[in-house]
């Protein structure tokens, strides 16, 4: 196939793929789906917020290509890494730091561990999904002052009557980008990455034009590619003001609205 026939297709995986209803429910329609559009010669790829230590078992046996974790940081095809963005461990500790100064509770993203401090662990949000990343076999440390904490983004809880967050936001932003992501939660990652950054590594790599670009997402969070990318699709359960800015909005991930958007879309043939 020629790289102008070619399309490559990214997917969001919370709320796309994967249902949020308590279920974590990955439609079978939707893996048929993915699995007919790499038979037809194109390229599927995960993009996602989470780093790769955080995608499940039962998404990286699903048959993608490959993954752009950490909003663009770590992009993997293969099962090789072909990129890694390293934030300096000077920076990884100034930042634990701030967190303290500021009342935020950081949870330190790598793609092979995750971190968080332990004498700033006040939020029952952070100690929740410290018992999920370890009930799920990984690794998370405590001490923020060890030679191995490091980490490739971040994110932070705070309190409703915290009056540090403009400060803070303005502390990180000399090298951080801070998405608030409502629900007294933020995402900061490393300024230049996205998951459009992601998107053009890969456009580049494959020599594909963007107008073979595909995006697939369900939230804000999924804006960067999905207004990146010519061809974006959000599930309908997305926020209003995004759906009116994207190419197609199909149905969510539990009526098999991947399956659906990939036929409308021609990248699949309807399945008997």
């Amino acid at each position: 196939m020629k790289s102008t026939d070619r399309k490559i297709l990214f997917f969001d995986i919370d709320g796309t793929l994967i249902t949020e209803d308590g279920r974590r429910y990955f439609p079978d329609s939707a893996r048929r789906a993915l699995a007919q559009a790499r038979a037809n010669g194109h390229l599927v790829f995960i993009n996602t917020g989470r780093v790769y230590c955080n995608v499940t078992d039962e998404i990286k046996d699903a048959g993608f290509d490959g993954f752009v974790c950490g909003c663009g940081t770590s992009i993997y095809y293969d099962g090789k890494e072909l990129f890694h963005n390293d934030v300096s461990r000077d920076v990884c500790r100034d930042i634990a730091y701030a967190c303290r100064r500021y009342d935020m509770f950081g949870m330190y993203e790598h793609r092979d561990k995750v971190y968080v401090d332990g004498q700033n662990m006040g939020n029952e949000l952070l100690a929740e999904m410290v018992r999920y990343f370890r009930a799920n076999g990984i690794f998370v440390g405590e001490d923020v002052d060890s030679d191995d904490f490091e980490f490739d983004k971040f994110c932070c809880w705070f309190a409703d009557d915290n009056k540090n967050v403009p400060e803070f936001r303005e502390y990180v932003s000399q090298h951080f980008d801070y998405i608030d992501r409502g629900s007294n939660f933020c995402e900061i990652v490393p300024k230049g990455f996205s998951k459009a950054t992601g998107i053009q590594y890969l456009l580049d790599y494959f020599d594909i034009p963007l107008e073979n670009a595909y995006a697939f997402g369900d939230g804000n969070n999924d804006a960067p590619m999905l207004l990146y990318c010519p061809n974006s699709i959000i599930m309908e359960k997305g926020p209003e003001g995004l759906k009116r800015q994207v190419m197609m909005v199909t149905d969510d991930a539990e009526n098999d609205g991947i399956y659906k958007a990939m036929v409308k879309l021609g990248i699949i043939e309807p399945m008997k």
